[in-house]
Formats: C-alpha cells, sequence, structure tokens
C-alpha cells in the first residue's frame, strides 16, 4: 500500500517539497484555505490532494480523516506545537523547518517514549547551515582539533539583476516573518566576550562583507547564537556568530524605522488618516506638515539621506488612506511590504550560506574551512528559498518513511545519521555546498 504523507500549508516554500514527495511515489494530501495554491503545489498529478481547509484551526480533524504515516507541517511557526501534538496523540511521524519552540521542546520525552521521529529545523536556515556546521565540526574533532570560531552567516535576496528597487530586498518569504525579525535580540560571542543586543540593537553592530564576485554585503547578528555552542558540540570555541546578509543600506533603514516604532504591535484606529499622517505621528507630529524636515530632524539625519528616499519609495509620504480601519503599525508596514517588495515575473532570487570555522589541531596548525551555498531561483518556476527550505523537510520525511532515519525522538539535523544522507541527496537536488580548507599556521 502506497504510504500517505499529509503537508499542512501550501505557502510559498510548499510546491518544491510537494512536488519531491510526489516524484518519490507518495500519496500527498495537501491541507491550505487557499484552492488557488492548493492547485499551485499539486501541479494535476493523481496522486497530490487538495484539502480546502484550516490546517491550522483543524489540524487533528484532518489528521483523523487522513491517517498518514507522516506530517510536514509548514505552517507559520506559531502553529508548531499544535500540530506536534497532534501528531504525537496520534502516533505519526512529524517534519518541520522551523526553529523548535518551548511547546515543541517540552514533548520531547514523550515523543521517544512513543517510538516517533520527530525533526524540527531542517530548511535552509535552519537546516541545511546545522548539517553543513555538523559535517564539518564532525570531521575537527575526529582529527583531534579544537575550534576557536564559528560564524555561520545567510542570506535571501534578490539576484543583482533583480535588485531593482531603493531597499535591496524583495519578499520571498511571510511579510510578517521578515517584520519580527527587526526586533529580534542578538546574543553572541566574541573572542571569549559575550554581546547582548536586545530588541534589534543588533542593526547598529553591523559590518560589511566580501562576498567574492558576488559583492559586498551588510552582515548583522541573527538571534542567540549561545545555544549552538552546546547543540554543536563545541564549548571551546571562543567566538560563535550566526548572522544575516542583506545588501548595503538595509541596517541604517531598520534602525531608522525602530526609532520610529514602525513594527509596534499595539493595536489603534486608522480610519481616515493616510500614510503620510501615520508617519507624521510616529514622529509625535499631529500635522503632516513639514513632514520630510520634521522627520529628519526626529532621525538626526539629513533631508537628503537615503533612508528617507525608502521611505518615500515605499509609500510612507502619500496622501492615500491607509485601507484598514484598525490595526498596528507592524500591519501598515507589512502591508506595504507585500505591495511593494516583490518580485517581477521571471525575476531570480539568490540565497547565500556561509559557514566559516577556525580550529586548532594537535600537530601545532589552525586551520579555516569554509563552506559556501550560492544558489539561485529558475525564472519562471521555484525561487532559491522555495527549494532549499521545501526540499529538506521533503527529504527528511523520505528517510524517515524508508528507515534511513530511524532512531525514535525530538531531533534537529546535526547528527550523522540525519545531516549525511540529507546532504547527499540535497546535492542530487542541485543544492550543493563547496567545501574549502586552508592552513592559516
Amino acid at each position: 500500500m502506497t504510504q500517505k504523507i499529509l503537508v499542512f500549508g501550501a505557502g510559498r516554500v510548499a510546491r518544491p517539497c510537494v512536488q519531491y514527495l510526489l516524484r518519490k511515489g507518495y500519496e500527498v494530501f495537501v491541507a491550505d484555505l487557499s484552492r488557488e495554491r492548493l492547485e499551485y503545489v499539486i501541479q494535476g498529478n493523481p496522486r497530490g490532494h487538495a484539502i480546502e481547509d484550516n490546517a491550522a484551526a483543524r489540524g487533528g480533524e484532518i489528521l483523523r480523516q487522513i491517517s498518514p504515516e507522516l506530517v510536514v507541517n509548514l505552517l507559520p511557526p506559531e502553529f508548531m506545537a499544535s500540530i506536534a501534538r497532534e501528531c504525537l496523540l496520534q502516533g505519526v511521524h512529524s517534519v518541520d523547518p522551523a526553529y523548535l519552540d518551548a511547546n515543541t521542546a517540552s514533548l520531547k520525552k514523550d515523543i521517544k517514549e512513543k517510538g516517533l521521529i520527530f525533526l524540527s529545523e531542517l530548511g535552509l536556515d535552519p537546516g541545511i547551515d546545522h548539517m553543513s556546521a555538523a559535517r564539518t565540526i564532525d570531521h575537527i574533532h575526529k582529527d583531534g582539533g579544537k575550534v576557536r570560531s564559528f560564524r555561520s552567516i545567510c542570506g535571501a535576496l534578490p539576484s543583482a539583476e533583480a535588485n531593482t528597487n531603493p531597499w535591496g530586498y524583495k519578499l520571498s518569504w511571510a511579510p510578517a516573518s521578515l517584520i519580527g525579525a527587526s526586533r529580534r535580540t542578538a546574543h553572541i560571542k566574541k573572542e571569549g566576550q559575550e554581546h547582548l543586543w536586545p530588541e534589534g540593537e543588533t542593526y547598529r553592530h553591523y559590518h560589511l562583507e566580501e562576498m567574492g564576485d558576488l559583492g559586498a554585503f551588510e552582515v548583522y547578528a541573527n538571534a542567540n547564537s549561545l545555544p549552538y555552542l552546546d547543540l554543536y558540540g563545541i564549548p571551546e570555541a571562543e567566538t560563535i556568530y550566526r548572522g544575516t546578509l542583506r545588501y548595503p543600506g538595509w541596517c541604517e533603514t531598520i534602525c531608522a524605522m525602530n526609532a520610529l516604532s514602525l513594527f509596534d504591535e499595539s493595536r489603534t484606529s486608522f480610519q481616515g488618516i493616510s500614510y503620510r499622517d501615520f508617519l507624521a505621528s510616529r514622529a509625535g507630529k499631529s500635522s503632516s506638515e513639514g513632514l520630510e524636515e520634521n522627520l529628519a530632524s526626529y532621525l538626526g539625519i539629513p533631508e537628503w539621506a537615503a533612508v528617507l528616499q525608502r521611505f518615500q519609495w515605499l509609500g510612507l509620504f502619500d496622501d492615500t488612506p491607509i485601507p484598514f480601519d484598525e490595526g498596528s503599525p507592524r500591519d501598515v508596514i507589512a502591508g506595504l511590504f507585500d505591495k511593494k517588495l516583490v518580485y517581477r515575473k521571471n525575476e531570480r532570487d539568490l540565497v547565500i550560506l556561509k559557514d566559516e570555522i577556525t580550529a586548532a589541531y594537535p600537530d601545532g596548525s589552525l586551520r579555516r574551512h569554509e563552506s559556501l551555498l550560492v544558489d539561485y531561483g529558475i525564472p519562471g518556476g521555484d525561487s532559491s528559498i522555495a527549494r532549499t527550505t521545501g526540499i529538506p523537510p521533503a527529504i527528511g520525511a523520505d528517510l524517515i518513511l524508508q528507515g534511513t532515519i530511524a532512531s525514535p525522538g525530538l531531533h534537529i539535523p546535526t547528527t550523522r545519521e540525519i545531516y549525511e544522507p540529507l546532504l547527499q541527496e540535497l546535492a542530487r537536488e542541485n543544492i550543493r555546498l563547496k567545501e574549502e580548507e586552508n592552513i592559516l599556521s
């Protein structure tokens, strides 16, 4: 009998995931509220089955209806724990690409006792970054080396020819997720010293980094890097840094937006309010008269600053009414991002993932190990972020059902049993890391 896989969510990364599973011969059921998205990800395959339903609210009922062997959860991260609990209750394996949350982690003992396999953080970042890091670190430790410094940076961006707006960015994922990252606290360790940057302060501590022929990018710290000392088994490391890549200009713009509390989630009335009025109010003004001058003064920047040009291009200086009567500043920005930061037909996105690990060896040498993934989207086809986020959980699902990954429990992909076959299969899908080792001394 053909095994059944249930995929929750038919969003931006679902099509490559679903198509991979269909190619492998599974009966794939996809649950989503949008008939249009369901048809797009299934592409008329007779083994693909559309379930037009609210996967987030009715996950348990859908699970009982389908009785799959495994669930791939592509819903937003806030639904991870509820879907995980349903999978545990009904004895179904689970795979997802999102960061493991505390509520899901609390199920770890029960998952193992029930003999189930749950794989989390199996996408691009997190996901491929974990596997690349774990493979290199295992090789270093096998040769008796000790990690001195660990750096991992990743970015999903428009390719150079598609970089056509003043923000240097286009959405290949949900705007809510992009905005959430704009206020995230970052925590790193550099040369033995810890640095904590709360509430988006990380954007004030960026640096420029050359990426060969691709050019120079801004790099800023992403979330809390310190837990990876234990997760990667490198307590000896004096430096650990996980960061994000953006085109130059991004960090100063996010700093200005944070200064204006444009990502605030408190709800208010926008009835009869224009974008221009809204922006004036964030600068403490009751009128939008002289907005450009007032805003420059509030932010401590010249009126001709690029930040203000980006605001203008986005539509924040427009007299157009905000198209909803109530919401939060965050909702206003999310709506504009979703409208303006878009890819045109046949434009490519670009994914860059780079790990840089410096290690000391028993022979006295100091060596730097680099892993680099540069991947482009397919014009008119799947984006790179969709492939690199959607294909890893599909491979993980296949490896579980084929018995290649057999250890019960809740895992992220840092063990050889998981990362070795996954990286091999990713290479067959043309998602490859270039490895390089250099002796420093």
